[in-house]
């Protein structure tokens, strides 16, 4: 769990990178700073009740304005009287602006809110390809219901990576992706992404600039696509950002020499700016994939990565949890 002390120096990192230098050698409180960069750190916590210490301190923070929103993850949902209570908690904070109150649900193996609180779940992107997009939209219409009755309003999905590597160990094995062509990918994200919107929740496209064609997992090590990937994996983003389907995009910890160069969430990579930005044509909301992730935290502390995350054009960082 991350320390109070940790998380305003965090927030002071990104202040001093922001063009806030002087703000931020000048802070005494954590008034101005979190003003400033709040809003731009989502985080996650340890805890399955709302009396347990980790959520009593995400709620702190999100009340001192340090972060600006809250993601849920499967360590976090105990009984689901557990989980509204605490969900309640965080929609009446004493905070300046609503926070994000974000979990990643995208049905299959990644799956939060099945049956382990008694709800119905949810079938993989794999699975909803299979049938019909009318069924799809249904599927979702259903789990789009779900979050919005416990009121979430950001749903970390769907995957659009391409399914260009079956023997993918976090896509292409998990069911994660709808296929290899980015037309049917097209086609069920965006029933997806209109179920949700129609109850007023936030969706993330995800991974940028594709984690469909890597042969490693990204959660255990930086995944470098450079003899993997092609540009057909960037369709998916280009066809939804131009229907007006592209809610926010997640960039993941992606590298590739010649494309893009160094990782994609961190300084060094060009792939936000020059693909996303330029060539896409992206002026929407970015955020980084989880910077705890196992590929970043090994190399460089957290305030390190959420700096070098900034510098890589993210908008919006998360870390799901921090070393003390």
């Amino acid at each position: 769990m991350l320390r109070r002390l940790g998380r305003l120096s965090l927030a002071l990192a990104l202040l001093m990178h922001s063009g806030h230098a002087g703000l931020a050698a000048g802070c005494r409180n954590t008034a101005a700073t979190s003003r400033l960069v709040g809003p731009m750190i989502m985080a996650g916590f340890f805890g399955t009740k709302a009396s347990d210490a980790g959520f009593q301190q995400i709620l702190s923070d999100l009340e001192e304005g340090l972060i600006g929103g809250v993601v849920i993850l499967g360590r976090n949902v105990g009984t689901s009287d557990d989980l509204a209570a605490m969900i309640d908690r965080l929609r009446s904070c004493k905070c300046a602006a609503p926070p994000f109150i974000a979990i990643d649900d995208e049905g299959g193996t990644v799956e939060r809110l099945g049956s382990n609180v008694g709800l119905a779940e949810t079938p993989s992107a794999a699975e909803i390809a299979r049938g019909s997009v009318p069924a799809a939209r249904r599927a979702y219409a259903a789990l789009a219901e779900k979050l919005a009755t416990l009121h979430i309003n950001m749903n970390l999905a769907p995957v659009v990576d391409l399914n260009t590597n079956p023997s993918n160990p976090i896509i292409g094995q998990r069911q994660r992706s709808y296929g290899r062509d980015a037309d049917t990918v097209v086609r069920y994200a965006a029933a997806f992404i209109r179920a949700h919107r129609r109850q007023g929740i936030l969706t993330v496209l995800k991974h940028f600039p594709g984690h469909g064609s890597s042969t490693a997992d990204s959660h255990a090590g930086i995944a470098d696509v450079t003899t993997t990937w092609s540009s057909a994996e960037l369709k998916p983003y280009r066809r939804l950002i131009r229907r007006g389907l592209a809610g926010a995009i997640m960039a993941g910890h992606l590298a590739h020499s010649s494309r893009w160069g160094g990782v994609a969430t961190q300084s060094g990579g060009r792939a936000i700016d020059r693909l996303l930005r330029r060539e896409l044509g992206y002026d929407g909301v970015v955020m980084t994939d989880d910077l705890a992730m196992k590929a970043i935290l090994d190399a460089k502390p957290p305030a390190a990565a959420a700096i070098a995350a900034v510098k890589a054009g993210a908008d919006i960082i998360m870390f799901t949890k921090f070393s003390d």
